[in-house]
């Protein structure tokens, strides 16, 4: 019975599982085992060449081997030198920074740069040109190629390619780079040479530059680094100023024999330099020298001085250097009037800043009867002392009346001498700190003026909306309020609904009326017309032909500095083109040391107007301004 049961069990197994019975049960000796284990348990292999099925093959193409198979062609490497860095593109100011751009010099001769760029005006005591000079000696930009050298080759038969490589990269010279750094340095931006030293690539091994980084070392004080600099270079650049540097380092380390030595063999060679061997004498201990005469000292005497303590002589404020004047104004060795003499010429030029020459008004010690006397006659002479004075006294004085007068007279002194503008920058936080009231309303036009002078407009637009709204009910502050509204225009402030015609002509009749008894200045009021409709429309205003035709009262000409006229055409030609870098190099040339103030009206017009049309239009107002500030507009 049990037998018979399990028969009948495997005739249902059969009947059942029979289809894939052999599939589980057999295989073919070809098949290969399969794995027991679960499927996502096996590591996953690359996988082998792919077999080819047997229909697809045919024996008529050569079967490709496999990539690693193949013969490797040898690769292609280009081997080129890399190009020499441009020492001359270098600079710390790009377009983002104020600078005029990379391509500013596209189009422009580098003949023409080499030739003007080192006759910038450097002692100008324009602030407005300074920042332009600074922004175009500082930018980085791509250096200049020479256009005669490019034509020729055009006209040659020359490759293109060849001709093309060739313009692109220019004979790496540096000269641009050394005429920069002399420009700023005779600008006294020491602080921006430093920086445009650090970005040379050839500041290690060009001796112009080695010997301007040693001379911004004397310069700045720092004579550890500027000796450890003269000891490194003194074996490869045997010169006489390297020599006398070191000589001069040998002594501040008390190797005074070494010193002396030095001494004896620059002389044997013929060197002829008593100022020197006066000083290193006195730093050795020889002797006890006296300069009686120093009139262009460099920054090598000038450290040697301040180490020797040597008292400087009167003549040395005859250098027209910025870098000479500001140390002479640092010096400790000098007295504090020739301090405060050579500090208010550096100040007035950009090279010192103005909080030096505050502090040295303020360490002037006056008495009070000195104070009580400071308007007279005789202590409001312009000497550097008598201006320390002034400075004090306005300093002290707590009445607003008292402090407006003051302030009226040292304004009319500095306008005088021509330093209006240092002085406002100097008096601008007492300025700032006058209350402007309906009381003082008589000396807003002067505050007006002084505050722009200082770069304030803020401030000045306070004073002009006294007048504008103390003007309404009051005709001597209405007086004061058209006779300012030309220089308000200048600023920009004043809307094209508010300025017209009527505004120059109410200007023009002020200018020319009698003031309290005196007859007014034709002459001088003529000579401001001219000045400011020059600029007016230099800006974009027009002026009336019936205001230019009552200035035809005086000469039909007059004598007047002009730039030459090659200079003058190549300016127009510059704004045609947009040679941006290059107009502006003109314009500072045009201008020349005098600056704005005292240009030729005509000069100053083209100047403004290119400007202007090659996109700065705020530094083209910020020379209009100083004119017209300076001119008593």
């Amino acid at each position: 019975m049990k037998f018979k049961y399990i028969f009948l069990v495997g005739i249902v197994w059969l009947v059942l599982f029979g289809s894939i019975a052999p599939i589980v049960f057999a295989q073919s000796p070809e098949s290969k085992p399969r794995p027991l284990a679960p499927l996502n348990s096996l590591p996953v292999l690359p996988p082998l060449l792919a077999p080819v099925p047997p229909q697809s093959l045919d024996v008529r193409k050569p079967i490709n081997p496999p990539p690693s198979a193949r013969a490797r062609a040898p690769l292609k490497i280009n081997v080129q030198e890399l190009d020499e860095i441009d020492s001359d593109s270098v600079g710390t100011l790009t377009e983002e920074q104020g600078g005029f751009g990379f391509k500013m010099w596209e189009g422009t001769d580098r003949s023409l740069v080499e030739k003007l760029l080192p006759k910038l005006p450097a002692n100008s005591s324009s602030r407005a040109m300074r920042s332009l000079m600074r922004r175009l000696l500082l930018s980085v930009a791509k250096s200049p190629v020479n256009i005669d050298l490019l034509e020729n080759r055009l006209a040659s038969k020359q490759p293109a390619r060849v001709t093309a490589l060739a313009v692109a990269k220019p004979k790496v010279t540096g000269e641009l780079l050394a005429s920069r750094i002399e420009r700023l340095l005779a600008m006294g931006d020491v602080a921006a040479v430093d920086g445009l030293l650090k970005v040379a690539p050839n500041r290690d091994t060009d001796p112009t530059l080695l010997k301007n980084k040693t001379d911004v070392l004397f310069l700045s004080n720092d004579n550890a680094r500027a000796c450890l600099l003269v000891a490194e270079k003194i074996t490869n650049i045997d010169t006489t100023y390297w020599q006398k540097a070191l000589i001069y380092c040998q002594a501040l380390a008390g190797d005074h024999d070494k010193a002396n030595l030095g001494v004896d063999l620059l002389r044997e060679a013929g060197e002829k330099d008593d100022v020197f061997f006066g000083l290193i004498s006195s730093l050795t201990g020889v002797g006890n020298f006296v300069i009686t005469s120093l009139s262009n000292p460099t920054p090598l005497y000038f450290s040697m001085i301040r180490a020797a303590k040597v008292k400087l002589p009167k003549d040395v404020t005859s250098s027209n250097n910025s870098a000479v004047l500001k140390t002479i104004a640092t010096s400790p060795n000098a007295n504090i009037a020739l301090r405060i003499d050579t500090a208010e010429r550096a100040e007035s030029i950009g090279a010192l800043d103005t909080d030096v020459l505050r502090q040295l008004y303020a360490g002037v010690v006056f008495s009070k009867k000195e104070l009580d006397n400071a308007l007279s006659q005789e202590s409001a002479e312009s000497t550097p002392l008598s201006s320390a004075l002034l400075y004090r006294k306005a300093l002290v004085e707590n009445i607003p009346a008292v402090k407006a007068e003051i302030l009226s007279e040292v304004f009319k002194i500095a306008r005088e001498g021509g330093l209006y503008q240092s002085t406002a920058r100097v008096y601008h936080h007492i300025l700032k700190g006058l209350p402007a009231t309906q009381d003082l309303t008589w000396f807003a036009p002067e505050a007006v003026r002084a505050l722009l002078a200082a770069d304030d407009g803020p401030a000045a637009q306070i004073w002009f909306n006294v007048l504008r709204t103390s003007g309404i009910m009051d005709e001597k502050v209405a007086a004061l309020r058209d006779q300012l509204a030309p220089l308000e225009r200048l600023t920009g402030q004043m809307s094209d609904k508010d300025w017209g015609a009527r505004k120059i002509d109410n200007w023009w009749k002020l200018e020319i009326a009698s003031r309290e008894g005196k007859s007014a200045d034709v002459e001088a009021a003529q000579t401001r017309a001219t000045l400011l409709y020059n600029i007016i429309e230099a800006l974009g205003d027009l002026v009336p032909t019936r205001s230019w035709e009552a200035l035809l009262d005086g000469p039909p000409q007059t004598t007047a500095v002009m730039p030459q006229p090659a200079l003058w055409r190549m300016l127009n030609q510059a704004v045609v083109e947009e040679k941006r870098a290059e107009t502006v190099l003109i314009c500072m040339l045009a201008l020349g040391q005098s600056g704005p103030t005292q240009v030729n009206p005509i000069v100053l017009r083209q100047v403004v107007l290119s400007l202007r049309l090659v996109g700065l239009a705020s530094d083209a107002r910020a020379l209009a301004l100083e004119a017209a500030v300076a001119a008593g507009l």
